[in-house]
Parts: structure tokens; C-alpha cells; sequence
């Protein structure tokens, strides 16, 4: 199981930040591979592993936004509201029809492919030239709305706010960095959540070295990423990942239907 753990783990770091939707990778690849679910623990484990990544990168310049009382906070966290009230109320909907259900790899499949497509186009029409420093209230909040389809497996958070963030004209690493500095607050909160619900129901199948082992491993992957991607961004447009989630999506519809 601890295999199983870290190489799930280093998915969730690579995935979780790259606009390619971890909880289609976290899906699919057990469901590709035949492996064990990890379960509620691990869920737990990688969400508060994001969450530490997410923190410690951009820990100073949240210190920094809480001392100057930027209008930047207060918008990150208005914007973050939509995705944490579907979050909360829905998970149990959310894990049952879009996770659990036989649908769900046709579901990511068919995800990955779409929001591919709308990824491409919003990267090659979109101005490209505003800052994060430039972002008003109205602009953080369709960011914010936009978060929600994340829900979706296939659809990828990174990649449908970075999508957001490329309409309303932000340079690719500034779209991608309030991408990020949004994910900290709903990572922290959902972190916190599985954390408290793994209080409630502890694991049977992982040790607590495997919980330690799945959060190190997604924190020092995701750290690593998200660095990547920034300086990545800065030169390059988005059509690697645009291609990357089109041929997994049409892959992942077609063993779909096979399987069938």
C-alpha cells in the first residue's frame, strides 16, 4: 500500500497544479491499473499536502497582504466563497455522481477534452497583458464562479481558473499565479475538512507513516511544480497541456467504451 500511496502522491503534486485536473488522474489511474483505493485517508493526506505547498510558497506574500491590508486578500477570499458553499454542501453529491459512479472515467474523459478545447481558444484570443496587481473585485469573482465547475473531473481547477484569468486578459503567469493564491484558502478549508472526517472514521487499510509519507510527498512535488510552472508560463502558451488533456481524454472515452 505504501507504493500505491507515494506514486498516487506524486500525481496529486504534479496534477493538482498543472491545468490537467488531478481528480481525473487520481481516478483514472486506479481505474486504468486495477490498484487498491487508498481511501478517505489518503484524500485527507494529499488535500492537506497541497494545502502546506500552497502555503509555504506564497506564505510571505499572504504575510505581506495581511500587514499592508491589501484589497487582493479580501478579494481571494470573496472569490473563494462560491467553491467552498458547492464544496460543502455538495461533496457527498459530487463524490457519489461524478466520482463513484461507472460514468465517472467517461465523465473525466469527456472533461479533459472540453476544457482542453476552451483552454486553447481563451490562450490564443485573450489580450495577455494585464497583472494580478490590476485585478478588481468583479474579475476576482468570475475567477472565483469559474472555480466551481472544477467539480467536474476532467475539468482541472488550475486549468479552468487560469482559463478565467486568460478572458479577462492576465498574462498567462499572472492568471496562473492568482490561480494559485485562490487555491490556498479552499485547499486549506478542504485540507481541514478530510482531516476532520478522518478523526471521525480512521483508517483501516493505511498507517500513520503512510498518511506522513502521502502529505511529505505531495508538499515537496507540488512545491516543485508550482515554482516550474511560473517560470514555465512566462515563455510558453498553453498548448502542451491543451494537447496532453485532449489525447488523454479521447483515451480515456475510448477504453471507456471498450470496457463497455
Amino acid at each position: 500500500m505504501l507504493l500505491i500511496v507515494i506514486i498516487l502522491s506524486i500525481i496529486q503534486g504534479i496534477t493538482e497544479f498543472l491545468p490537467i485536473s488531478s481528480s481525473a488522474h487520481l481516478l483514472l489511474v486506479p481505474w486504468v491499473f486495477n490498484l487498491t483505493d487508498p481511501g478517505l485517508a489518503f484524500d485527507a493526506a494529499i488535500h492537506i499536502g497541497t494545502a502546506l505547498a500552497l502555503l509555504v510558497f506564497f506564505g510571505k506574500e499572504f504575510w505581506v497582504m495581511v500587514k499592508k491590508k491589501d484589497k487582493l486578500l479580501w478579494y481571494i477570499i470573496a472569490a473563494s466563497v462560491p467553491a467552498a458553499i458547492i464544496g460543502f454542501f455538495g461533496d457527498k453529491f459530487i463524490e457519489k455522481y461524478l466520482h463513484a459512479s461507472s460514468f465517472a472515467p467517461l465523465i473525466v474523459g469527456i472533461g479533459m477534452i472540453v476544457f482542453s478545447l476552451l483552454l486553447y481558444y481563451v490562450d490564443r484570443v485573450g489580450e495577455k497583458n494585464e497583472g494580478v496587481e490590476k485585478i478588481t473585485l468583479k474579475q476576482s469573482l468570475i475567477v472565483g464562479f469559474a472555480q466551481v465547475l472544477a467539480f467536474i473531473p476532467g475539468a482541472s481547477r488550475s486549468g479552468i481558473t487560469i482559463t478565467a484569468g486568460l478572458w479577462l486578459g492576465f498574462k498567462r503567469e499572472d492568471a496562473a499565479r492568482f490561480s494559485f493564491l485562490l487555491a490556498t484558502p479552499i485547499s486549506l478549508g478542504a485540507g481541514l475538512y478530510k482531516a476532520y472526517e478522518l478523526v471521525k472514521h480512521p483508517s483501516q487499510s493505511l498507517t500513520n507513516f503512510d498518511l506522513i509519507v502521502g502529505i511529505v510527498v505531495t508538499f515537496i512535488v507540488g512545491i516543485v511544480v508550482i515554482k516550474w510552472l511560473l517560470d514555465y508560463l512566462k515563455k510558453h502558451s498553453m498548448l502542451v497541456f491543451v494537447i496532453y488533456r485532449a489525447v488523454v481524454g479521447l483515451l480515456v472515452v475510448g477504453l471507456w467504451l471498450i470496457r463497455r
